[in-house]
């Protein structure tokens, strides 16, 4: 069966990003694709997915890396990001009338792949060993392969041997999140990480569980182990829409509760909770303090009083 021109884009990609120049009149003569057909792909790659990491050298007529090692950098895997660009580019299929609804859903899923990792407006430099150490990990979260690291614990450097999973930014910082052998789920700051060893021995671990914190994770107070709990949030009508559409609010729900308290209106929101302390949405509550109103539970209303006590009391 003949290969599709998606088929082949994944190992273009890969290419570019390891400093190789693409001539799409030699993929052309390679595999027969249509070399303007390639560069059609390319370029609405570029566009959507990868600004500013390659372009069309017209010196050279090939394509070319802008930011070599991009894909060391990127969460999705190249072959997430062609399916994703296949529905874009086949938006018009199903009639213009869905045409918005195929771009809102690309738009959307790219949302949520970086939901978990909260990109801010400042950023943790990824320096040249950083992005050596993103490299390693990336090579061995795609074979399973057990890692061996030095990390610094009580002013000394201490081996450890790691299941490696994901490679997640959460709140200015990376973390490589993984299981600890014979321990629990650990998040070691990557910029900490040193000397890691990729060992020839694979590893079989359902993460499972933790994909689902980090989809709900507000925060770096994500816990691994604790159950996760729902707590009740009353957000005043204005605020709604914001939480809907912003990718931080993933672990908040809307119902259809509407209630009014003091003339102004309110919409309940479920929220998925995963730290036992609720140190993971506390910090929410209190950002857009008055316009949030927790009705349940108990425990979350008397943490965020003792919190607020202990804060004015620092001014006495």
């Amino acid at each position: 069966m003949a290969k599709k021109i998606e088929e082949i884009l994944p190992k273009i990609l890969r290419d570019l990003s390891n400093g190789i120049a693409i001539s799409t009149v030699e993929v052309e003569k390679k595999y027969g694709f249509s070399a303007s057909g390639v560069r059609n792909h390319l370029r609405t790659l570029e566009q959507r997915f990868y600004k500013n990491c390659f372009k069309y050298d017209g010196s050279t007529k090939k394509w070319v890396a802008t930011d070599r090692g991009f894909l060391t950098r990127e969460l999705l895997e190249p072959e997430e990001v062609i399916v994703l660009n296949g529905i874009y580019r086949n938006k018009d299929r199903l009639g213009s009338s869905l045409s918005k609804t195929h771009e809102n859903m690309v738009e959307s899923y790219l949302k949520r792949t970086k939901s978990y990792i909260f990109k801010q407006h400042i950023a943790e430099d990824v320096t040249e060993d950083m992005e050596q150490v993103f490299a390693i990990f990336k090579r061995a979260i795609s074979s399973k392969n057990i890692v061996e690291l030095d990390y610094p614990s009580k002013g000394a450097l201490k081996t450890r041997r790691v299941f490696p999973y994901k490679i997640v930014y959460i709140e200015y910082y990376w973390y490589l999140i993984c299981y600890e052998e014979n321990k629990k789920i650990k998040s070691f700051r990557l910029s900490l990480i040193q000397s890691p060893r990729i060992l020839d021995e694979v590893y079989k671990y359902d993460f499972e569980n933790v994909n689902l914190r980090l989809k709900l994770a507000m925060n770096a107070y994500v816990d691994f182990e604790e159950p996760i709990n729902t707590v009740d949030i009353l957000v005043a009508n204005h605020l709604v829409n914001h939480i809907e559409i912003a990718s931080y609010f993933m672990a908040w729900r809307k119902t259809e509760y509407v209630t009014e308290i003091n003339k102004v209106k309110y919409r309940r929101f479920e929220v998925n909770t995963t730290n036992p302390n609720y140190n993971d949405i506390i910090p929410t509550i209190l950002k857009y303090m008055p316009h949030m109103l927790v009705e349940s539970h108990d425990e979350l209303k008397e943490a965020i009083e003792e919190r607020m006590t202990i804060y004015q009391n620092s001014y006495k």
